[in-house]
């Protein structure tokens, strides 16, 4: 009799693993071949604990527009085929909404990511230039006054840095100046939290696994940020401080302000009475932590191996130089705010270089959606059910030859119009539609700065290293014991 329990629970498990890896092939979808065999026992390890390296592996396995895979315990719908991706992506009919954007208010549900849009639009981005000038300035100072304190510009000498770590802390100085609103140097504060983001020694872990990584996380740095964002709206609420940051056009929007850009110097807060405000400070903390952890990685990310290409090619590292001295940007201008800012706009080769680093090296190697409501997929007999979720591999599509010519080569000049019109027409870095990164102008911003200011004021070197790997976590980084190794000489005052 006690033999048959163990039996028992063996065959109901049993019976269960086989049911939701029979899934896909039940519905009658397009599927990989599930069994107990170690090929596919392989693959599902692989995915929950080497991801992104994974999925667009698969994604090279196989020519069919969309296939049934298997993530853990979860199937997922593996999507192949571009012009099918950009169908799901800029679908309009609330199928695939993000739901942690959500919120409710008077018993209507809106999405947050609609709503703060206007934050990030150019002309706002323009009055807070002179808040992405200063941190700039912050990382200078730092590899003037410590690295290459001892080398003059006439030493044909250098210092080695890491500018992986360094373009981390710049990148997370950013966000704690427009974002959490604070006016200080990161660099200089080992001991600040923003610097234990940069560092990345409390958010990961040495376990790595996907499904266990995006369980909602509460820690004590999560109450350090929020605690500060409770500081900051209050200096804006009660003290009645203005400053031109993100932050203030969040802190508008909580008190239920119009941040539309209909005039763009109207910084100024109405604050009306606590049970009226549209977010409480504990949904600011996420909003502002989501930006913090995204913002981060996107803006490090892109500025490392855009640094990182442009020093392994020197002819397109002449061809920057010749933009910036045709366009005599001056690093040093008194009150030429707004013409440092126009020049910046104007350097069309460094947005390319861009685009084509995020084409190559894509912040979010793959983008997850679910399903919120039955969707039928196009052009075929297949319906995707409420709950299930599909996977567009980014990274994949980005370097597949049907859509890019010679993908793993860095040609920004991809991206100009050809003799058709066309101007990368398969490029969806930043998403799509109403999904497309909100973020994306003022990423691109921060990145250029800091790389023309960069340019400006020394020369580079790429230093080879024995460990030097490029991979994939949930965003690109150098595994290498020194990161991105830098030789740096300080240039004569402008010198091209």
């Amino acid at each position: 009799m006690w033999l048959l329990i163990p039996i028992l629970v063996y065959s109901v498990i049993f019976l269960y693993i086989r049911h939701i890896y029979s899934y896909w092939r039940r519905k009658g979808f397009p599927h990989e071949k599930s069994s107990l065999r170690w090929s596919f026992i392989r693959n599902i390890y692989n995915r929950e604990f080497h991801f992104s390296e994974a999925i667009n592996s698969f994604y090279k396995t196989g020519k069919e527009r969309f296939v049934g895979i298997y993530c853990f315990f979860r199937p997922v719908l593996m999507v192949r085929d571009l012009p099918l991706a950009r169908t799901l992506m800029e679908n309009q009919g609330g199928h695939f909404n993000d739901t942690k954007w959500d919120y409710v208010r008077s018993y209507r549900k809106y999405n947050l990511l609609e709503k703060l849009s206007p934050i990030f639009a150019t002309t706002r981005l323009e009055a807070m230039f002179r808040n992405i000038e200063k941190v700039g300035e912050h990382l200078v100072n730092h590899l003037n006054l410590g690295p290459l304190v001892s080398i003059s510009s006439t030493s044909t000498d250098g210092a080695c840095v890491d500018m992986q770590q360094l373009l981390r802390i710049y990148s997370v100085n950013i966000i704690a100046n427009l974002i959490y609103g604070l006016d200080i140097d990161v660099f200089k504060q080992n001991d600040s939290v923003f610097r234990h983001y940069a560092n990345n020694s409390l958010r990961k872990s040495g376990f790595n696994s996907y499904t266990f990584n995006r369980l909602p996380i509460k820690s004590s740095l999560t109450y350090r940020l929020r605690d500060i964002v409770r500081k900051s709206v209050e200096l804006r609420e009660d003290g009645g401080t203005i400053r031109k940051d993100l932050l203030q056009l969040l802190v508008k929007f909580r008190n239920g302000n119009d941040i539309e850009v209909k005039d763009k110097l109207n910084w100024h807060i109405e604050i009306v009475f606590e049970r009226e405000k549209v977010l409480s400070i504990k949904k600011m903390g996420r909003i502002a932590e989501h930006l913090l952890d995204n913002g981060m990685t996107t803006m490090a990310s892109t500025a490392i191996f855009t640094l990182y290409e442009l020093l392994k090619n020197p002819a397109l590292m002449r061809k920057i130089q010749e933009e910036l001295k045709r366009i005599q940007i001056q690093d040093t201008a008194v009150d030429k705010q707004k013409t440092v800012y126009e020049q910046m706009r104007q350097l069309k080769l460094m947005d390319l270089c861009i685009q084509e680093t995020i084409r190559k090296y894509p912040s979010v190697p793959t983008i997850e959606r679910t399903c919120r409501k039955p969707f039928p997929i196009p052009n075929s007999k297949h319906v995707l059910s409420e709950g299930k979720s599909f996977i567009v591999p980014l990274l994949a599509i980005q370097r597949d030859e049907r859509y890019f010519q010679e993908p793993l080569e860095y040609k920004p000049e991809r991206f100009l119009k050809d003799s058709n019109g066309n101007k990368g027409e398969n490029f969806i870095g930043f998403g799509l539609g109403a999904k497309s990164c909100i973020a994306q102008n003022f990423v691109k911003l921060v990145v250029k700065y800091i790389l023309v200011k960069l340019f400006l004021n020394y020369h580079m070197e790429l230093v080879p290293t024995d460990d030097f790997d490029i991979c994939y976590d949930d965003t690109p980084f150098i595994r290498s014991e020194a990161g991105l190794k830098v030789k740096l000489r300080p240039k004569v005052k402008f010198e091209i």
